[in-house]
């Protein structure tokens, strides 16, 4: 390493302009890296759930759906139709709309399918004072009420709702315009309580919240470690040294990703923050050692030389265990979470190479003279927190055996809490109560029954038959009448649309493929995103959507039971009719939201494994001891399962922010590990005992840490306030496991890895 830093320290501008280089290179790239703004993006395409989804998709149509509700007290009068006319059609013409459903669409229907006279015959033409859908005594218009009541209207006529289909690759374009047109739509008189939901406008929001907190956090973090850097070591070349780090990482880590082919995801926004957290403790160590060495008369040259061979290897072990760690993420089943380990591990590797391209250019910089009392500040702050590191790791190294049974007793402890968590998985809970995504929500779901949509596929014979239009009925009412008490509310397929037009004295005698074709004709996109064409494998079998509904917020086990439940006696259906249990499937947004969540709290104990045992062999190779890997190795795993703890044994639920604290923090808390056992080795090597060796070691690295910790600390905690709670949740762990990583790394490491060293 030595000869390395030699060669770095006399090769210091053209190392520099090198770096400075590859940055214009790859900027252009990393600016282009695009994000994939979908939940089929959360999962691989070999996933059995994305699979499914994409099969729903195919055989129902691409589109996706946004609903547009609003209070109108007059809906149920030629005033309340007309004004969800003019809604509609003006929601037509926005680009990437493809169909529209909506009372005045139901509406027109009915009185189309009533006026034909040949060869349907469907009903009189007498419409009444009432509009045709509210009429009770109108076979036509009161089936297609009891069908769509909570899709399109309110049972009291209070509420309207127009449901949008638009294309899933114009989803962005179109939510933003269906935005402008629901805010416009607010100063109608007589219209109140307008609301946009739908998975896109969810997934949309977290994306821009998710966003938006990442670009603060990086800068917050930024902000307040360059003023640590000055504030405390009166050193502006260290905030230009940081910036340059932090900066080249980030580019030439999505320059990378971007020749690779890797697209950004949702939680991808934090590698700022994770390369700040990476960044920030290399450079305190350099700044306070080189301040160190500067104090006691060394000329900058001997300075940069001493520190940069001192820590070069500490460095290097952190980055490298930093990059083992996210590297484990790989082990997910979630490909973001994959995408995002491989990423965070390049940006780890890279911190280390922009260390060695800028720290010697850097330090040789001439200083600046900021006060007679430059050093003497320093030296002031350094040595009070040094006094309390010493004290600190004296009482609990006199005190290994207590420390030691304590930590292995909360490990267990914390663990089993943790492994009965509970988990979140309404995506809507992502967000804060007082968020206006949620008050959206609250009208849908205290007005149209559940907000929460999603589908039950079922195959059945070409062509459809009146008979197995039946037995689907049968299975509808089957599910509602014993899931209904559960959060089951809802239950719509062609079966009920084709019994609306049996029930006139003429549609009752048509077999169920002119009934499906007589909706068809009225109500094109609706037929089609309910059944499908016959399988190109086998022409003589098609497949039938129930959509259904129930409430978004349902606890983590009732949705669970839910599906399983509906799946289950979907397939006794099925096979009585003689299919076998593959012709059936529950898809939709609500099962993949329910899959990610309960999936990224089993992958974190397999990532969580795997990051330990990686991490282990590194210590090992870096220490020479395979004792000592595992004293710094037992620490660590005790801040996230603490934190995780906390929040269960508080009544909080483990979302998707809390599920990736488990394998992220080995890799934030180890940074002070590997520093800790690097002096401790060195003090060995020269004949001290493990005990002042061990001490002396906490106290050599405690004011960098401290420091570190402090700044990123109040970085972390500013996501505390997000609108998007896993953002929010990530944020205050990530803090709370910083300053108990910190805490252990300078009392419970010492003591342990004092325990048999002689």
């Amino acid at each position: 390493m030595q000869t390395l830093i030699r060669y770095a320290i006399q090769g210091r501008f053209v190392l520099s302009v090198i770096g400075l280089l590859l940055l214009v290179v790859a900027y252009p790239a990393s600016a282009r890296l695009q994000t994939d703004q979908s939940v089929q993006a959360l999962f691989g395409d070999e996933d059995p759930t994305i699979r499914q989804y994409h099969q729903l998709k195919r055989w129902f149509g691409n589109d996706e759906i946004l609903v547009l509700v609003y209070r109108d007290g007059k809906l149920d009068s030629t005033e309340g139709i007309e004004r969800s006319r003019r809604l509609t059609e003006r929601i037509q013409t926005l680009p990437g709309v493809s169909a529209v459903l909506s009372p005045w669409v139901l509406n027109q229907a009915i009185e189309g399918i009533s006026n034909i006279q040949l060869p349907f015959g469907l009903g009189s033409t007498d419409s009444g004072s009432l509009p045709r859908l509210m009429q009770a005594d109108d076979p036509i218009g009161s089936g297609l009420n009891d069908i769509f009541t909570g899709y399109t209207h309110s049972a009291n006529y209070s509420h309207a709702a127009v449901v949008v289909m638009i294309d899933e690759s114009q989803v962005s374009e179109a939510v933003a315009e269906i935005r402008k047109v629901s805010r416009q739509w607010e100063q109608e008189p007589d219209v109140s309580q307008v609301a946009l939901i739908g998975e896109p406008v969810l997934v949309n929001q977290a994306f821009s919240l998710v966003e938006r907190d990442g670009n603060r956090l990086a800068m917050t973090t930024i902000v307040l470690l360059s003023m640590v850097l000055i504030v405390s070591l009166l050193d502006l070349r260290l905030v230009v040294l940081l910036s340059l780090i932090i900066g080249w990482t980030i580019v030439m880590t999505k320059a990378t990703m971007y020749w690779i082919g890797i697209e950004l995801s949702l939680i991808a926004s934090i590698l700022t923050a994770i390369v700040t957290v990476i960044a920030v403790t290399a450079v305190l160590h350099l700044g306070v050692r080189y301040q160190g060495r500067r104090r006691r008369g060394l000329t900058q040259q001997e300075a940069t030389f001493s520190v940069m061979s001192v820590m070069g290897w500490p460095i290097f072990w952190t980055c490298m265990t930093d990059a083992a760690g996210f590297a484990a993420l790989w082990f997910s089943e979630i490909l973001p979470v994959r995408q995002f380990g491989l990423m965070v591990a390049l940006a780890s590797v890279s911190v280390f190479v922009a260390i060695l391209l800028f720290s010697p250019l850097c330090f040789l910089i001439p200083e600046l003279a900021l006060g007679s009392g430059r050093f003497s500040h320093h030296q002031s702050l350094t040595r009070w927190m040094r006094r309390v590191c010493f004290r600190l790791s004296s009482w609990f190294v006199r005190h290994r055996w207590l420390t030691t049974a304590i930590t292995l007793g909360l490990i267990a402890v914390t663990v089993f809490v943790v492994a009965d968590a509970e988990t979140e998985t309404s995506f809507l809970s992502n967000f804060r109560d007082d968020s206006a995504i949620v008050n959206d929500y609250g009208i849908v779901e205290n007005n149209l029954g559940g907000a929460g949509v999603w589908d039950l596929v079922v195959e059945v014979d070409h062509p459809i038959t009146s008979e197995q239009l039946a037995k689907v009925r049968t299975l509808e009412q089957e599910l509602l009448d014993q899931l209904g008490p559960i959060g089951l509310s809802k239950a719509i397929s062609i079966a009920d649309a084709t019994e609306v037009i049996g029930r006139s004295a003429t549609g009752k005698w048509l077999p169920a493929a002119l009934r499906i074709e007589a909706m068809r004709t009225r109500l094109p996109s609706f037929i089609d995103a309910l059944v499908s064409e016959p399988l190109a494998d086998q022409p003589d079998r098609q497949k039938l959507r129930v959509m259904l509904r129930s409430p978004e917020g349902l606890p983590a086990d009732q949705k669970r039971e839910l599906m399983s439940r509906t799946l289950s006696m979907a397939q006794l259906h099925v096979g009585r009719w003689g299919g076998a249990a593959d012709d059936v499937a529950v898809s939709g947004y609500y099962v993949i939201m329910t899959r990610l969540v309960d999936q990224l709290v089993n992958d974190q104990w397999k990532c969580f494994i795997a990051a330990a045992g990686l991490i282990w062999l590194l210590m090992s190779i870096a220490t020479q001891s395979l004792r000592r890997a595992t004293a710094a190795l037992v620490p660590n795993l005790l801040p996230a399962f603490l934190v995780l703890a906390t929040v269960s044994l508080g009544g909080g639920t483990i979302n998707m922010g809390a599920a990736m604290i488990a394998a992220v923090s080995v890799g934030l808390s180890i940074d002070g590990s590997v520093h800790l056992l690097m002096v401790y080795r060195r003090r060995r090597d020269v004949g001290r005992n493990a005990t002042e060796s061990a001490v002396s070691a906490a106290g050599n690295i405690g004011a960098p840490v401290l420091l570190a910790t402090l700044a990123l600390v109040a970085g972390f905690s500013v996501l505390a306030t997000s609108e998007f709670v896993p953002t929010a949740t990530f944020g205050t762990l990530v803090a709370w496991t910083l300053i108990i990583g910190t805490l252990i790394n300078l009392s419970v490491l010492p003591a342990l890895v004092t325990i048999g060293d002689k």
